[in-house]
């Protein structure tokens, strides 16, 4: 399982444009410029070595990093732990990852990645139809099966557009200069953090779209 974590989030990494080093002292290096910033352990936490460099940069990398760890570590292991999907007529092999109010969330190893998918549930019970899946998209497929399982309502979610325009909008009251209170900052302040939570490229994302530098992007939600 280490190596296959390793492994996984490794690859997962290097589509962000992180790079990784091989496993040591049974752990995985997250490098900036060919040097150790940061390490993570088979649990997935984030850890830092003696040996690693300290600056702005890769303290910024390490949280970055931090939470595609934990949703690799998260996936694996459901994936492992999980059955197989009983379901008529269904060509791959599934593992059943949730079931609840008749809707069905997999997921499976590809050749191409990890492969989440959302059912409903047939009139019978035993097969499954209106699929939709998501390649390397745990996160979406698992907000897809809250919103379909009706656990969570879909007017409580953001898309990914709208936590960007958000993010966005906090940095404009920030520029604009408002007279804001202590609490509001501190406020406004843990709703970007929680949005760098679920997009961990939320700077990069908005530089590239107004075309500016990653590191003007930081300043300006500073």
């Amino acid at each position: 399982m280490i190596k296959k974590f390793f492994t996984e989030l490794s690859r997962v990494l290097a589509m962000h444009d992180i790079e990784t080093a091989p496993p040591e002292r049974n752990a995985l290096p997250i490098l900036i410029n060919g040097q150790s910033a940061c390490h993570v352990e088979p649990s997935g936490d984030m850890c830092i070595f003696p040996d690693d460099i300290r600056s702005p940069e890769a303290a910024e990398l390490y949280h970055k990093v931090a939470p595609f760890s934990k949703e690799v570590r998260e996936y694996l292991t459901a994936i492992e732990k999980a059955p197989l999907l009983k379901a008529t007529a269904l060509d791959e092999d599934f593992r059943l990852l949730a079931e609840f109010n008749g809707a069905v969330f997999a997921g499976r190893k590809t050749e191409y990645g990890y492969m989440f998918a959302t059912w409903r549930r047939d009139y019978e019970g035993t097969g499954v139809l209106s699929g939709e899946y998501y390649l390397d998209g745990y996160a979406a497929a698992k907000a897809d099966f809250a919103i379909r399982s009706g656990l969570i309502e879909k007017q409580r979610l953001f898309s990914d557009a709208q936590l960007l325009d958000i993010y966005q909008s906090i940095n404009d009251t920030f520029d604009a200069g408002y007279d804001l209170t202590q609490a509001d900052q501190k406020n406004l302040i843990g709703i970007q953090n929680q949005i760098e939570d679920l997009l961990p490229d939320v700077r990069e994302q908005i530089a590239s779209l107004q075309q500016i530098d990653p590191e003007t992007a930081q300043e300006q939600s500073m």
